[in-house]
């Protein structure tokens, strides 16, 4: 029995000028430009969160940013703030089109590419016929190499050039120009190569110059971002920048506390589990899908582990070691799968202690 048909798909993503309703209001994406907040940025986003939402904060899987708990009403509010930090677009049609994720190492020549990419996109009507969450990726490879994250369109990007992946195959001689027409509907006049980029991995702590610090199940609260940055700037940092890994990358060498809540040790059980929001925060769910995580993490539960509220999956969409799919306040339990398999059995939301066998 698979549960796929008992949850409605939005196919679309929430930006600040197109806001999602959730079960704790409206949700609001803010999408970083070439991949990251200035600490000013940062700091003002946290502002916002707790004075206009609910305090809290998701990273996504997107290396993207989102705001909880909005309302209606103070939509006006939160455009405003959100234009003075420079981090508004100028309609719903160029938000949805600038969904460019870029390598949390990348270099000035790569995030030149990906400042170029986003303008084109936030000026080219033709971005609005885009199909929904058409995504774009740009990388200059290295130990976090997001070369391996899903994007319609990736622009790789070398000393010896720029590659152009489409539809799964790479062109030499790649620029911003040849990708948006390779998007619109036009063959890249290109030759084929052999690009084998290798796909980087989150890893945490001290890492080239920079801070990787992770959010448990991508989860940021207000006042952690706000400290957070805090500590950045005394590090003398001056940027956060987002990953696909629901981590930030910190252009500084600096020691997070441990009070702060936030993971900086990749052996982390946390880490190795994915869970969305779940009830009461989406209206999809009827399950307590973080408290379930923490349980399992703090079980010693091995491999990964993926907890969703419902059988969409928002949280992950590779298979897991064990997935649970919530349903009418219990979990489908699925094996080597994704929430869309068929579920083996189902267990009460309490019964977790049947999962060791």
């Amino acid at each position: 029995m698979s549960l796929a048909a008992s949850f409605e798909v939005k196919g679309w993503c929430p930006g600040a000028l197109r806001p999602m309703a959730s079960g704790d209001g409206l949700i609001a994406r803010v999408r970083p430009w070439c991949g990251a907040f200035s600490l000013a940025q940062a700091l003002g986003l946290a502002d916002i969160a707790e004075r206009l939402g609910n305090a809290h904060m998701d990273l996504t899987r997107r290396a993207n940013l989102q705001i909880r708990g909005l309302s209606e009403d103070r939509l006006g509010e939160l455009h405003t703030a959100l234009d003075r930090l420079d981090l508004l677009d100028a309609s719903p049609e160029a938000e949805a089109a600038r969904n460019v994720m870029v390598g949390p190492l990348a270099g000035a020549a790569v995030r030149a590419v990906a400042a170029q990419l986003s303008c084109a996109l936030s000026e080219d009507r033709r971005a609005a016929t885009l199909p929904a969450k058409f995504g774009w990726l740009v990388d200059g490879g290295g130990p976090l190499s997001i070369a391996g994250e899903r994007a319609d369109v990736a622009l790789y990007v070398t000393v010896g050039g720029t590659a152009l992946r489409v539809d799964g195959q790479w062109f030499g001689g790649g620029s911003v120009e040849v990708a948006l027409a390779a998007a619109f509907g036009g063959r890249p006049d290109l030759r084929s190569v052999d690009v084998a980029p290798v796909p980087g991995r989150r890893s945490l702590g001290h890492l080239a110059g920079m801070t990787g610090v992770a959010a448990p199940f991508g989860r940021l609260e207000a006042a952690q971002l706000r400290e957070l940055v805090g500590v950045a700037e005394r590090a003398g940092a001056s940027e956060l920048r987002l990953s696909p890994w629901r981590a930030v990358y910190i252009d500084a060498l600096m020691e997070v506390p441990e009070a702060l809540g936030l993971v900086v040790d990749e052996n982390d059980p946390l880490l190795r589990i994915d869970a969305c929001p779940g009830a009461p925060a989406c209206r999809s769910a009827s399950v307590d899908t973080r408290a379930t995580a923490r349980r399992l993490a703090a079980a010693g539960f091995v491999g990964t582990i993926h907890v969703s509220g419902c059988a969409k999956g928002c949280a992950r969409s590779a298979p897991a070691d064990l997935t649970l799919v919530g349903e009418a306040g219990c979990y489908g339990v699925i094996r080597n799968g994704t929430t869309r398999d068929a579920v083996e059995h189902t267990i009460g939301a309490d019964d977790l202690a049947v999962l060791h066998g």
